[in-house]
């Protein structure tokens, strides 16, 4: 009896050697959450030209083009169960805000990753998003997985168009992706544009059961949908490794466009924390007046380049209408009337010391003017408002 006791202790202290390691993987890999609504004071590891504003916003690119930048969380996570190399399941949530030069264009996005390695050497910016290289993309070695919020059409990566997310694994080629959207409570998807320069939420699940990926979309101030806005079923488990990084990559190309991550939540085999919105640090304003000026400034020229149009137009219109029409004596013999301009500066004025005469006529007066090669008589009619009316007696020699 006392033997069966013994043998059945050590069959149990068995077990236990084999499970121990793998509940210390589950334990380990359950630890490994956090919550960050803001980034002010958090150490993550950056690089290229990311940086944390004074405010706790998380900013990839900057107005600064060509360029690339990446946030990790510093400490590697284990991924994987150590005994039968199945990938655990994760959930992720973040928010972010696209601000763009131009209303309708961008950079060319940013994307949620898990990689090998911080910092992704060898990558480069523009359409690789700061994820892979010419001679890396689509590489089986590369190990990420990658979410995309991708706002360049690249058609050398086959994008859909230039506002989309997809997900990508080893290659910016996305194994799935669709535009953006999200499914509203009413019924139905409704259309979202990522450079809108608003904040929006991303929540990311993979299930290591179902071996599903989840990826769903909504603007700031809604609740997360029901339904997702794309799916893939892959098993993550033979590409990505036992131990992996987390965080974001982003890039910029030849149009000024600012990255930021608001807030961002993560937890292994678990639901990652609900972010508190309230809490979250502002985009800065100087990028929404930036925003307003590159759309108010060109429809106020346009409307003032219609007004002078039209002014111009005006004018034309005007001189025609009151242009002099010759009479036929006058097309005969050339015409005998002046511009009461012309007239004007030829007798400096009407000046007395041009006066050469004063001429009576049918009780009306006439003054002569001394003029070079033209003599002309003043009218002076007390009608109408006392106008004088000038007219041009002949040409003739003084």
């Amino acid at each position: 009896m006392k033997r069966r006791n013994v043998y059945a202790n050590i069959a149990m202290f068995s077990k236990l050697v084999i499970l121990l390691p793998l509940l210390i993987s589950v334990v380990a890999s359950q630890d490994t959450n956090f919550t960050y609504n803001g980034f002010r004071s958090v150490n993550l590891s950056l690089d290229g030209i990311a940086t944390i504003t004074s405010n706790g916003l998380l900013e990839f690119t900057n107005d600064t083009k060509q360029q690339k930048g990446h946030a990790f969380y510093p400490t590697p996570i284990s991924f994987k169960n150590s005994l039968n190399d199945i990938a655990f399941s994760f959930s992720t949530t973040f928010v972010f805000a696209i601000v763009s030069e131009y209303p309708t264009l961008s950079g060319h996005g940013i994307a949620f990753v898990i990689a090998p390695t911080r910092g992704l050497p060898g990558s480069l910016p523009s359409q690789y998003l700061g994820l892979f290289n010419e001679t890396n993309n689509g590489n089986s070695t590369n190990h990420v997985v990658s979410i995309e919020l991708d706002t360049i059409q690249s058609h050398e990566f086959n994008d859909i168009n230039d506002n989309h997310v997809g997900v990508d694994i080893n290659s910016l080629d996305s194994d799935t992706s669709t535009s953006a959207c999200y499914y509203a409570t009413s019924g139905g998807f409704m259309n979202l544009t990522l450079i809108s320069g608003h904040p929006m939420q991303v929540w990311v699940e993979y299930d290591g059961i179902k071996k599903q990926i989840n990826v769903t979309l909504a603007p700031i101030n809604v609740d997360k949908p029901k339904i997702p806005l794309l799916s893939l079923s892959r098993d993550l488990s033979p590409i990505i490794n036992k131990t992996m990084y987390v965080g974001f990559s982003s890039s910029t190309g030849s149009v000024l466009t600012s990255h930021y991550v608001l807030g961002w939540s993560f937890k292994m085999n678990g639901k990652a924390q609900e972010l508190v919105l309230s809490q979250l640090p502002k985009l800065p304003r100087g990028k929404e007046r930036s925003k307003l000026l590159t759309i108010g400034l060109p429809i106020i020229l346009v409307r003032l380049v219609l007004v002078a149009i039209s002014g111009i137009t005006y004018v034309i219109k005007r001189k025609r209408k009151f242009a002099e029409l010759l009479e036929d004596w006058e097309l005969d013999y050339g015409p005998h009337r002046f511009k009461y301009k012309d007239l004007y500066i030829a007798t400096k004025g009407f000046r007395d010391k041009e006066q050469l005469c004063k001429v009576e006529f049918n009780q009306l007066s006439y003054w002569l003017y001394s003029m070079p090669n033209l003599l002309v008589f003043q009218h002076l009619v007390t009608l109408y408002l006392g106008e004088f009316v000038v007219r041009v007696i002949s040409e003739m020699e003084c």
